[in-house]
């Protein structure tokens, strides 16, 4: 279904999209907080660990932020829901019909 949100499916994917960013940001912190744990064991040294931190937040952090604070929400709630970070429960049959096209084509073979 091709259609412009409402006002209310709009501020509903903003919120969504939200739960997404969290999600998935929480997910990629757990790689950071394994670096924090190599470098309070001594495997590496405070300027490593600050390497890390940098490219986190030049990496990840960036990408993420860019892909859920976009103008585009239904293409990040769609991501959220092929990934398996948003459940087509969670957000309702309403959000679903918005996203579900391009759910479907973000998990075409052309986009693995």
């Amino acid at each position: 279904m091709n259609q412009e949100p409402t006002k209310s499916q709009k501020r509903r994917l903003r919120e969504w999209a939200a739960v997404a960013h969290e999600r998935e940001l929480a997910a990629a912190m757990t790689a950071l907080l394994a670096e924090f744990r190599r470098w309070e064991a001594h495997e590496m040294d405070v300027f490593q660990l600050n390497e890390r931190i940098h490219e986190f937040h030049s990496g990840v952090s960036r990408t993420l932020y860019n892909r859920y604070a976009g103008r585009d929400l239904t293409f990040a709630v769609a991501h959220a829901i092929k990934t398996g970070l948003l459940t087509h429960e969670e957000i309702g049959d309403d959000l679903f019909a918005l996203v579900e096209n391009m759910v479907e084509v973000l998990s075409s073979p052309e986009f693995q």
